[in-house]
């Protein structure tokens, strides 16, 4: 027989799987992520594992659970990022909100 609290987190964990793969499909769609839906799927993998891996009988430490969990998101705000700020070439010269002028590099050799 499956106890109370056993059904309580499956169906708590069922609403936050459903709720982060909705939250990722409707941000990948406003700002523009190719392929939203398999992100959304992916983060959804992701999330549901972990908490599978958690209501299942074998153990499983939690740290790997969090591993589990966290990978799909992460992974998405990744691909997230690439997609607003463009996959151009990275100067390793200048910071992301530099306007382009050398003032500050010249600064540093005349003293």
């Amino acid at each position: 027989m499956v106890s109370l609290q056993g059904l309580a987190v499956a169906l708590l964990g069922f609403a936050i799987v459903v709720g982060c793969a909705g939250a990722v499909y409707r941000d990948a769609t406003r700002v523009g992520v190719s392929r939203a839906g398999p992100w959304a799927g992916f983060v959804a993998l992701t999330v549901g594992s972990g908490f599978a891996g958690y209501l299942f009988p074998f153990p499983v430490p939690v740290p790997g659970l969090l591993v589990i969990v966290l990978a799909g998101p992460a992974l998405y705000l990744f691909e997230r990022d690439d997609a607003k700020h463009g996959g151009g070439s990275a100067d390793p010269r200048s910071l992301p909100g530099d306007s382009g002028d050398d003032s500050g590099a010249d600064r540093g050799r005349e003293e």
